[in-house]
């Protein structure tokens, strides 16, 4: 089935050729025809015509597309034209589109606004902007579901002429050099720490030897100590159990010498015994009939 030939302002394209640039762009193909084809929805875009504004909004937008500002956020075809017309009736000249980054999917156009009140036409500043265009699939080719724009608070203070001026001049370089000194200070912090981190780690491991070394010499000391104690209290032991046996003696010798004495006590130990003592002569009872 043929899709029906478009036509957009001067230029003349079909859905199918869209649809055949979506997936070339897919496979890395024809990158030049997709960045053609990008730039030339952006121009269409940005422009002020309301004709050529209006035929990529119903061609390439659907109906549920959202258009999203710093300012505020409108969904539908018909609410994003109108955002336009009020847009294009307060500000005197279009936007410039300067590059595009397109994959396929997602577009990132960079633009530069011009921003020029129609009521006070002598003032002109320009802000950089971003454009981002997201796509999806449809039975017809790929469609914009969403458009939002976004403006930096960069380029919209250095738009200002003075204060941009200040901006580029004063303040940018003031925060430089506070950042740059605040830098240099916390790169001397954190070389001192580290300088002090690792002298800890010094003393820490000079303080492990130290008490491993104590350790080792209190150990040693104590197993010297130990012997020589041991040796002492068997010295000791062996002094005192000589003098226990001494003072037995000593006791025992006096309790000798405490005894009372005997008659005998100086013949005890003699070479030769005493003499015995004769026992008296039995006496003859004179009785009278012995007489007789």
């Amino acid at each position: 089935m043929t899709s029906p030939e478009i036509s957009f302002g001067s230029s003349r394209s079909s859905i199918s050729d869209l649809s055949d640039i979506s997936g070339s762009n897919n496979d890395f193909v024809n990158v030049d025809k997709n960045m053609e084809f990008i730039w030339w929805i952006a121009n269409r875009l940005t422009s002020y015509d309301e004709e050529m504004h209006k035929e990529i909004l119903d061609d390439f937008f659907t109906d549920d597309a959202k258009y999203i500002h710093p300012a505020l956020t409108v969904e539908g075809k018909f609410n994003i034209r109108k955002v336009f017309r009020v847009w294009t009736s307060l500000n005197k000249d279009e936007p410039e589109v300067t590059n595009i980054v397109f994959d396929g999917n997602t577009a990132v156009i960079s633009v530069l606004q011009n921003l020029r009140p129609r009521l006070f036409p002598l003032i002109h500043m320009q802000v950089p902007a971003t454009t981002t265009l997201l796509f999806r699939e449809s039975p017809i080719g790929p469609m914009i579901y969403s458009h939002q724009d976004s403006w930096t608070l960069e380029g919209i203070v250095q738009s200002v002429p003075l204060l941009g001026w200040w901006y580029d001049h004063v303040v940018r370089n003031v925060l430089g050099s506070l950042m740059t000194s605040a830098g240099g200070f916390l790169h001397t912090a954190n070389q001192t720490t580290g300088y002090l981190q690792f002298r800890a780690d010094e003393v820490t491991q000079f303080s492990n030897a130290i008490i491993e070394k104590s350790s080792s010499d209190i150990q040693t000391r104590s197993r010297e100590m130990t012997a020589k104690a041991q040796f002492l209290v068997e010295t000791a032991k062996g002094s005192v159990e000589k003098r226990v046996a001494t003072a037995r003696e000593e006791v025992e010798r006096m309790r000798r010498m405490m005894r009372p004495r005997s008659p005998l006590l100086p013949f005890i130990g003699a070479a030769t015994p005493p003499p015995a003592l004769e026992a008296p002569a039995p006496t003859k009872a004179i009785t009278a009939g012995s007489e007789q």
